[in-house]
């Protein structure tokens, strides 16, 4: 009988006795460790409107996970030391991170420890299954605000070159422009970084479900970066056509932000339903001609192993804030010259 642990026997093996049981409690030992880190990322969620959609990246994740059981069901699991590496060179990332007071730093790295520590208990095999699922978890860390000088540039030329185009009169003076009709600034909400993150995590996730080919997959990926861009800055110029030919009595108020939505959802209602033409078939799941319906498969190691490498592995981790504070302490301990 083979003693291989599975996705589909998990409910029904001891806690600690089943892989998959092991690498939870990892996971939920990380988030312990780090906890302050991963508060962070909740706390700039919850005051964020450009950020709020971080709410639902772990929930998709999750879902994403579900999707493969069956797949899952198949695979071998085995402890992978190689990901216990990768956890070490990340809580050394995490540190430098803290010491360099860089928070963006330590929730990135906070972040890809869920996969390293995943990878090091189950195995490279699961890794490669739920690469997408456990990758899309980088979409909950609020990065990209160093983004927006550059985009709000480019929308302030962009408007302005439109609306040399049409004919219209404007003089500009760095991000503040004039019309005959009033005056217009480019602003941080101006900037676009709200439609750029959202188009880029909704577009990788109908990458992942609607391709399977990779170069599918990234064109589409790359589609969802440069359209939201490019539609941001035809969304400004015609907040700016709205105002002149209204002689400033549209689009100045509320009705700008609501505009900006609407203008948002048709753009990427109008990629999701061109990128359906181009969706391809899975490939067909080649059979092992080496191995038939009844051959044996490979037995996973012994529950000792994962249940060791997810301690080792937590263990790694904790170090990381651990060698934080006592560097911090030393630092206060010390009397200035």
């Amino acid at each position: 009988m083979s003693a291989r642990t599975t996705w589909s026997s998990a409910a029904g093996a001891s806690v600690l006795a089943n892989p998959w049981w092991i690498a939870g409690i990892a996971v939920v030992g990380l988030f312990a460790v780090l906890f302050p880190t991963y508060r962070s990322m909740i706390e700039i969620w919850m005051r964020s409107d450009t950020f709020a959609h971080g709410f639902l990246i772990v929930p998709i994740c999750i879902w994403l996970v579900w999707r493969q059981r069956d797949e899952l069901a198949d695979i071998n699991l085995k402890v992978a030391p190689i990901g216990l590496l990768a956890a070490a060179l990340l809580s050394f990332v995490w540190l430098l991170g803290n010491l360099a007071d860089i928070i963006v730093v330590q929730q990135l790295a906070a972040t890809v420890l869920v996969p390293a520590v995943v990878w090091a208990v189950l195995g490279t095999d699961v890794l490669r299954v739920l690469a997408f699922p456990l990758g899309y978890l980088i979409f909950a860390v609020p990065f990209g605000e160093v983004l927006i000088q550059p985009l709000m540039d480019f929308t302030a030329s962009f408007t302005v070159k439109a609306l040399q185009l049409t004919g219209i009169p404007v003089y500009r003076e760095g991000l503040y422009f004039s019309i005959p009709s009033g005056d217009f600034e480019v602003v941080k909400a101006c900037s676009g970084i709200r439609y750029l993150i959202a188009s880029v995590a909704l577009g990788s996730l109908y990458a992942y479900l609607m391709y399977h080919s990779i170069w599918r997959r990234l064109v589409f990926i790359g589609l969802s970066i440069v359209v939201p861009i490019l539609a941001n800055g035809l969304r400004a110029y015609g907040i700016v056509m709205l105002a002149y030919l209204s002689d400033m009595k549209l689009a100045v108020g509320v009705d700008h932000l609501i505009y900006g939505w609407l203008f948002f959802g048709l753009v990427m209602f109008v990629l999701f339903w061109v990128g359906t033409f181009f969706r391809d078939l899975p490939p067909e799941q080649e059979q092992n001609s080496d191995a038939g319906p009844g051959a044996p498969r490979q037995e996973s190691s012994s529950a000792y192993g994962p249940l060791a490498v997810a301690g080792l592995a937590v263990a790694l981790v904790a170090t990381a804030p651990a060698t934080a504070a006592g560097l911090r302490a030393k630092q206060a301990a010390r009397t200035p010259i």
